[in-house]
């Protein structure tokens, strides 16, 4: 049966895009964590033959992934790049042996974010102009999801106002755009099992019930315990949690953090060497306080100039191109200077003649080193060891780890923690709930006269099982995402594809696509506005409407 509609202007489409939706709810993935996207849990099935395809994100920011044309893990994959404006480059793996000649480009997406969905359509679009992209691999889909089908209805002009209306409402990402809007030879594949799929699905609906109202005692307690910090914590204390406040409140840098933090350490004997990311990026502010940019812009014109004198017309072009690039922000201010820095090697001696400009680049390439995701990590680590030498009395001991724990738990109900924050949690269940800190909390409470005693919570309690279930689901399905991509790889002639997936699977992915052999980026669009919550539970929780009566349907 083949459903025939006569749509030749804006609002016909739009009715073909209404009809399309009513009977196959787009998938939404997972929000994006507003500092580094490494958070979030997928729910989310399209059904073969677009006729039920669900999306359900839970929390956390963005992963893209992938690879030029005939590249191979025999290639030199680890100079892949994108186009600076619209994301970065994560992690390049290249297998030191060669298990398949297949290459993944992993995308971590920032679901329901129409300006992250916008940079991965371009994204996509750049890979297909550039390394013959026509493989998309997408969770919260199964077989063909494709939406290709909806350009016949009307004309490029029309697909692009109609996509985009639907696209900022959540209601496709951003390779569904490009699919509609292009005439590009694509293919999208849903990897999830289905039954999966419905398990945590199910699961995700059941925790609705009752989450909001556990998010909210969550809420409270924090209150409590920062109530009680106020009358625990020594001054010291209080000060640095005041300072990561505002650095949380993002009224602080994270530049300014870390020098913060550093100053700490130093009073304190702890050697910062130690924390090699936050050593490199603490070098790297001190450096920009000493730069003379003006200089260093200068002389690289001047730089440019004898490069261009020195070298043949082909390099001449090179660079011309790249200059443009560069000034277009199509490229890394990093991968620039060490293109630059490249073509100088056997030409000019930049330390003697242009010395602003060197440093400028050391600069540059000495920021580049710094691994943003340890970096955090290492932050969080420098934070503990700093506390421990504050502490004067167990009780501020115990505060803060209830206090850091009760952070844990919150995520938890929210749907918002990372994989290895998760693993935590399973391994220390009772130490992640309120019956852990209640005693504490009530007797001082009653000791400083702080109101908001912690009862018992049932609804917290009574289901702490199906919550771990879900996560449960979650990572059980990244092992059938993986037999699916491997799977379409092998019966695909296409040496490289995208697969999307949000933040949460981003670590699992990776590992399993490591073992089996496989060349992979995985790279971030660019976001600078969050991601609004409401968009993507609404989608989520829609339901099914009456098809529109003007809509003329010829069915043959």
């Amino acid at each position: 049966m083949r459903i025939w509609y006569t749509l030749n202007n804006e609002s016909l489409i739009e009715s073909a895009f209404s009809l399309h939706f009513h009977i196959a709810m787009p998938r939404n993935l997972e929000k994006e964590n507003a500092i580094q996207g490494e958070r979030g849990i997928f729910i989310g099935m399209r059904k073969k033959n677009h006729r039920t395809f669900w999306s359900v994100l839970i929390c956390a920011v963005v992963i893209f992934a992938y690879s030029s044309p005939g590249m191979s893990a025999n290639s030199a994959f680890k100079e892949f790049s994108i186009p600076a404006n619209l994301g970065n480059v994560k992690e390049i793996y290249q297998p030191e042996t060669t298990i398949t000649s297949k290459t993944i480009i992993q995308i971590q997406d920032a679901h329901c974010n129409y300006e992250a969905q916008k940079n991965l359509a371009q994204i996509l679009d750049y890979l297909v102009k550039n390394y013959n992209l026509r493989l998309i691999m997408v969770e919260g889909g199964s077989g063909d999801v494709s939406l290709s089908f909806l350009r016949r209805f009307a004309n490029k002009s029309a697909r692009f106002t109609i996509a985009d209306k639907y696209l900022k409402m959540g209601k496709i990402s951003g390779e569904e755009y490009l699919d509609i809007v292009s005439d590009y030879d694509l293919e999208l594949f849903g990897i999830e099992d289905e039954f999966l799929y419905e398990s945590n699905l199910s699961a995700f609906l059941n925790l609705d019930e009752y989450r909001g109202k556990a998010v909210q005692e969550a809420d409270n307690l924090k209150k409590t315990v920062d109530a009680l910090k106020l009358k625990i914590f020594n001054p010291e204390l209080l000060a640095l949690e005041e300072e990561k406040k505002e650095f949380e409140l993002k009224k602080l840098t994270l530049a300014e953090y870390v020098v913060f933090l550093k100053g700490l350490a130093e009073t304190r004997g702890i050697a910062l060497k130690d924390y090699v990311n936050s050593a490199a990026f603490v070098q790297s502010i001190l450096e920009e306080k000493t730069l003379d940019f003006k200089k260093a812009e200068a002389q690289r014109g001047e730089f440019i100039k004898e490069l261009a004198r020195l070298a043949g017309d082909k390099v001449v072009k090179e660079l011309i191109a790249k200059t443009q690039d560069f000034k277009n922000q199509k490229i890394a201010a990093a991968d620039y200077y060490g293109y630059l820095n490249g073509l100088a090697e056997s030409r000019v001696n930049i330390k003697e003649k242009y010395p602003d400009l060197a440093q400028y680049m050391a600069y540059l390439a000495r920021g580049v080193a710094v691994n943003a995701p340890q970096l955090l990590k290492e932050l969080s680590a420098l934070e503990s060891a700093i506390k421990e030498r504050m502490f004067v009395k167990n009780d501020e001991r115990r505060l803060d780890d209830i206090s850091a724990h009760l952070d844990i738990f919150s995520r938890f109900l929210k749907l918002d923690l990372t994989p290895e924050e998760y693993q935590r949690f399973s391994a220390d269940r009772a130490a992640f709930t309120p019956a852990a800190w209640s005693t504490f909390l009530n007797d001082n409470c009653r000791r400083f006269g702080v109101s908001g005693r912690i009862p018992a919570s049932p609804t917290i309690a009574d289901n702490m099982d199906k919550l771990e279930q879900f996560y449960s689901l979650g990572l059980d399905r990244e092992q059938s995402f993986i037999q699916n991509i491997n799977q379409k790889m092998s019966e695909s002639s296409d040496a490289i594809a995208v697969v999307i997936t949000g933040g949460f699977h981003t670590p699992g992915i990776s590992r399993l696509l490591k073992e089996k052999g496989y060349a992979y980026a995985i790279v971030t669009p660019t976001i600078t506005q969050q991601t609004d919550e409401s968009i993507y539970f609404s989608v989520l929780r829609e339901t099914k409407s009456p098809l529109p009566d003007d809509l003329e349907i010829e069915i043959e």
